[in-house]
């Protein structure tokens, strides 16, 4: 069930000023710019900086300070009262995409909410330390599922509802800093004010791995979920940076052949892959486009084999980052991710992923498997700010 939550909105006036970019939009030194030039935003509240995430002597400060900036942000009358327990219909526009989605509360124990990524422990109990301290969800977990009948039912009736010639009024419908376009309105559940919300099944986390486990870790009773159906989530990639080339171009591509069908293209564009079963790489300013020989299940002594080690992402995660490049560990310093949405600065290696089909990740999920990092990035991205949950 997802069920009625009782939440503080956003003031429209704040709106612009408070919804921040999403985190992973911004690299460190823009995310500590934007914190400098915006002393209003909810990035001030929601989430932990990077380089503490290992450092567990630092969560119990940063709490504190996102616990005074919140209650900062609250007397400024940021956020109105406390509205009856009810669900809510937002809609998101950005990178060309539009994505409409149910806000509610989902119990943690009593639905299945299933991964399909790992956990670093550093961050969640960096965050469980956040959740414990600050005692409200705002960021959404987003979840998805195949069978969403009685969600799509409600998005659509309020969606029909906001159309109408006495139209329902959204509670919310503005421009943020970064230029995308955020909607709010309360859902229309039948005729019944307050009422939950039935699944058809288990749900699947799309965003939201490390607040859902330390929800958990927190004591939370439930977390917040924005559950979108699944033809509305529109699926982007990472690109994996490297700030170190230690070996020459030609000793990286003999490595690649050996794994991989190889040719050299002009530059970046060319080397995007279009489907998977292809990585683009940049070395050094040259770029190559790679067809995968992956080994196929007769090649896996295994009876079942983990489907997630035929995703493309493995391949780059373990071949590679691991054996070309010696990057064992997404915390490598070496190592950044960059949305395919972020323009790109010159790097030393730069590779390049296709997005992963949908499938895969409910393929995944129900094996209990987990992807390699930064396998998915869905879009468009759900905002901070919102609404402010006890949970």
């Amino acid at each position: 069930m997802i069920e009625p939550v009782s939440a503080q909105v956003l003031t429209p006036e704040w709106a612009p000023t408070v919804i921040p970019a999403p985190y992973d939009s911004l690299t460190p030194d823009e995310h500590a710019q934007h914190l400098a030039d915006n002393p209003d935003s909810f990035a001030h509240v929601a989430g932990l900086p990077p380089e503490s995430f290992g450092h567990p002597s630092e969560h119990r400060q940063h709490a504190t300070r996102s616990t005074r900036a919140l209650d900062r942000l609250i007397s400024l009358g940021v956020f109105g009262a406390a509205r009856e327990p009810g669900l809510y219909v937002q809609c998101v526009e950005a990178d060309g995409h539009a994505q409409h989605a149910l806000l509610g509360g989902v119990r943690l124990g009593s639905h299945e909410l299933r991964p399909h990524e790992d956990t670093q422990p550093g961050r969640v109990h960096g965050l469980a330390v956040h959740f414990t301290e600050v005692g409200r969800m705002s960021s959404p977990v987003v979840v998805t599922a195949p069978r969403l009948t009685m969600v799509s039912d409600v998005i659509e009736a309020t969606l029909a509802a906001a159309g109408a010639s006495a139209p329902l009024e959204p509670l919310l419908d503005t421009k943020t800093a970064d230029g995308a376009r955020v909607t709010l309105w309360p859902a229309i559940v039948g005729d019944r004010e307050g009422a939950s919300v039935g699944l058809d099944g288990p749900l699947y986390i799309v965003d939201g791995h490390h607040r859902v486990a330390a929800a958990k870790q927190a004591g939370f009773s439930h977390v917040l979920v924005a559950c979108a159906p699944t033809d509305e989530l529109h699926l982007g990639s990472f690109d994996r940076e490297l700030s170190e080339l230690d070996m020459m171009p030609r000793r990286v591509m003999e490595m690649m052949r050996s794994r991989c069908v190889v040719e050299e293209v002009s530059d970046a564009v060319a080397a995007r892959p279009a489907a998977p079963g292809w990585v683009g790489i940049g070395v050094a300013g040259h770029w190559f486009r790679a067809r995968l020989r992956h080994a196929g299940p007769a090649d896996d002594p295994s009876p079942i084999q983990n489907p997630a080690t035929r995703l493309d992402a493995a391949f780059v995660h373990d071949f590679i980052l691991g054996e070309i490049f010696g990057v064992e560990s997404a915390s490598d310093p070496r190592l950044t991710y960059r949305p395919t949405t972020v323009a790109a600065a010159p790097a030393p290696v730069t590779i390049l992923l296709a997005p992963v089909a949908l499938d895969s990740v409910f393929e995944v999920a129900d094996f209990g498997g987990v992807m390699p990092p930064k396998t998915t990035y869905f879009l468009p991205k759900a905002r901070s700010g919102l609404l402010l949950v006890r949970c």
